[in-house]
């Protein structure tokens, strides 16, 4: 996690400098989120079928390669724009495999009553990662060059499969049928699972819509960094680095709530204040401000994630979790390419700033409208 801070920063300061293009930047994002709409529920019907710790181990080693490819091209200078749409598709359709069973595999390693800390643990440790991996990122591509520093996230990853090779824990597998009518029979099960937990697949599609105003932020933010608050990539990193210290610092408070109740209510309130404080960074003109603002961003995000994954980890049956987290990120990013895609567009008419201050709106209204979601205030 730390080393994919480092190229998120490289690849992205590494676009904007050699095209100076909203539309190039929104293309890479674009990239990002399109695996997950074709190939997510695929992914699921194959975490649920393997051997998931063997497949993160895997997916480890194909995305240190992919990563490590493209630096090596950057850094001889034939890396094309294009190839690096290609190269993020290759990446992030790794990741596509490896993150849900991730997701899937914590409850094989704790008790029930743990889950909370132990999802907290896990956005606490994603959190410290990327308090220091911005920020180095910053300074690393303007020291070094964006080539180098992605070296150092393929490095990372092998470091990962490393540790994968040296842990051991069960992994609860599905009988499998064999053919594309049994893959799509999958598929369904686990769409189907959502569908009839009305509540849960109506959380999701609370989701969906915040992931689809929150996305041009991906693009947004090097913007506010380079012409907005004039503070270069390393201001770009620090941005970074204070969502990560918001993760971290939500990641400790949910940690400590012993017997959490009421989860929807902290969904609600998260949300809330993300939005908000989502709006007062697009407000900011001072470099301050805009930290502070994105680190609450960053605690309600974190808050958010923790008690969504306790949600699904204690209502999903282990064997068919693979899928329903896979149907789950299908769902919630899959308007995410439609989002950035208009991106590119809409700043041609409102600059960055008024862009991010009414996606803040519209996630905290989006925040409120869970309150008319029937159960939503008791999960």
């Amino acid at each position: 996690m730390f080393g994919s801070r480092l190229t998120y920063i490289a690849l992205l300061w590494w676009v904007l400098e050699k095209t100076g293009s909203a539309a190039a930047l929104a293309g890479v994002a674009i990239a990002t989120a399109l695996p997950t709409l074709f190939f997510g529920p695929i992914a699921g019907v194959f975490i649920d079928r393997l051997d998931r710790r063997k497949l993160m181990l895997a997916m480890n080693l194909v995305n240190g390669l992919i990563i490590g490819a493209a630096a090596t091209l950057l850094l001889i200078g034939l890396l094309q724009i294009w190839e690096i749409y290609v190269f993020t598709i290759l990446a992030s359709t790794a990741t596509l495999f490896h993150r849900p069973s991730l997701q899937s595999s914590i409850p094989n390693l704790v008790p029930g009553e743990q889950l909370t800390k132990a999802n907290s643990l896990y956005q606490i440790s994603s959190g410290a990662a990327g308090i220091a991996g911005p920020a180095l990122g910053g300074i690393l591509v303007g020291m070094i060059g964006s080539g180098p520093t992605m070296w150092v996230d393929a490095f990372t990853f092998l470091i990962a499969a490393i540790s994968l090779v040296a842990s051991s824990f069960p992994s609860p597998r599905m009988h499998a049928g064999r053919g594309l009518s049994s893959v799509l029979s999958d598929i369904a099960t686990g769409f189907r699972f959502l569908y009839d937990r009305k509540v849960l697949f109506f959380m999701l599609l609370l989701f969906a819509l915040i992931n689809f105003v929150l996305a041009p932020t991906s693009i947004l933010f090097p913007i506010m960094a380079k012409d907005v608050l004039h503070t270069g990539a390393r201001g770009f990193g620090l941005f970074g680095s204070a969502l990560s210290v918001g993760m971290v610092a939500g990641g400790l408070l949910t940690a400590r709530l012993r017997r959490l109740r009421r989860r929807g209510m902290w969904i609600i309130a998260g949300l809330i204040l993300l939005g908000t404080m989502l709006s007062v960074f697009g407000l900011s003109r001072g470099m301050m401000l805009s930290l502070v603002s994105l680190g609450l961003v960053g605690l309600s995000v974190a808050v958010v994630n923790i008690i969504e994954a306790v949600i699904f980890q204690t209502r999903v049956p282990n064997e068919l979790q693979g899928r329903v987290f896979a149907a789950q990120s299908a769902i919630t990013d899959g308007l995410q390419p439609i989002s950035l895609a208009a991106t590119g567009a809409i700043l041609t008419l409102v600059a960055a700033p008024g862009m991010i201050i009414v996606c803040g709106a519209v996630a905290a209204i989006a925040g409120l409208g869970g309150l008319a979601v029937r159960g939503m205030r008791d999960l």
